[in-house]
């Protein structure tokens, strides 16, 4: 039986409680520690260009990428279409039984990649933060910012969120709709420097090529989470904020091909890739040391992969199959 999930059903899972943030971080932190411990198979995003000649970060593509999860049996691959539209993403997830090979469903929606996105931020947090962050800068407050700060929420005490976005009428009401919804303090800064100023965990997730983030705004201790951009000529944060933290990624294979926040301070010559201390994975599986000391600054580059989507899709089709929702294909 083959089960097709679409926006309306995705979003009924979480307004119906049979799905929660904290839920969706655990299944994704799964699958990193499956990664982990090279118990996956794994496609690195293959980008195919609508106009080769605009190969640029918001330029209409299709992007696709498959994983095999060996331990948990199951696999599937991500096909989707960006930038057709402003700001589009038509995405589509088919998993497979790991042992039949059956098609055990089909996913769309981007509000798939919304929250895969802000679990996987949650999972480096987790890993990678100091025990006792309390204090959440974010930059950006686009489509999938809220996310953010409700998945991480979830699985860390986080009492205090400063946002920065260069619409401050959009930040603003995006600050009192979080502060309403999460029951936390979310305030607009008034520029990115005064927001991460106190931070514990900093996450930028914009649509910006340039750095919006740099290396000499940042507090002894903190971890950043770079959530936004997936592009050699793109980046988000500068060369000083990646040469001045311990640095991780979630796929050094797709890292090397597409991180701009990694790929440009290695072209100017700022650094090398065996700078990179790691794949996140590693250090849930034990096989890589994460955080040194309170004082370290610690990043994750997320550039996005096939496998983290595996275990949340397997996860949501379980509940949504119980509940008698979706569509049975037939």
């Amino acid at each position: 039986m083959t089960l097709y999930l679409g926006h309306g059903d995705l979003e009924r899972l979480f307004a119906e409680g049979l799905v929660s943030p904290r839920e969706c971080v655990q299944a994704v932190g799964l699958a990193f520690c499956e990664h982990g411990m090279q118990q996956v198979g794994v496609m690195p995003r293959e980008i195919l260009w609508a106009d080769p000649d605009d190969a640029e970060p918001r330029s209409r593509a299709l992007k696709l990428s498959a994983a095999y999860m060996r331990e948990s049996k199951v696999m599937g691959g991500s096909i989707y279409a960006v930038h057709f539209t402003p700001g589009s993403v038509d995405m589509w997830l088919t998993i497979f039984d790991g042992v039949t090979g059956q098609m055990l469903g089909i996913i769309n929606g981007k509000i798939l990649s919304v929250w895969k996105t802000a679990a996987t931020a949650a999972v480096a947090a987790r890993a990678l933060a100091r025990a006792n962050s309390r204090n959440m800068a974010l930059i950006g407050t686009g489509s999938y910012a809220f996310a953010q700060l409700a998945f991480l929420k979830s699985v860390m005490d986080i009492a205090q969120v400063r946002c920065f976005s260069r619409n401050s009428e959009r930040l603003a009401a995006f600050c009192a709709m979080a502060s309403r919804s999460l029951g936390i303090d979310v305030a607009p800064a008034a520029s990115a420097a005064v927001a991460v100023q106190d931070a514990d965990i900093v996450t930028t997730i914009t649509t910006s090529p340039r750095p919006v983030l740099l290396g000499q705004w940042l507090p002894a201790g903190v971890h950043c989470n770079i959530m936004g951009q997936h592009a050699p000529t793109a980046r988000e944060v500068d060369t000083a904020a990646v040469t001045g933290a311990r640095v991780f990624v979630d796929s050094m294979a797709q890292a090397m091909n597409e991180k701009g926040e990694i790929l440009m301070p290695i072209s100017e010559g700022a650094m090398s890739d065996d700078r990179i201390a790691g794949e996140l994975g590693s250090v849930l599986a034990g096989t890589c040391v994460g955080r040194t000391g309170d004082a370290e600054r610690t990043m994750f580059c997320s550039g996005g992969t096939a496998f983290e989507y595996m275990s949340l899709c397997a996860l949501l089709l379980e509940r949504a199959k119980a509940a008698e929702i979706g569509t049975t294909l037939t």
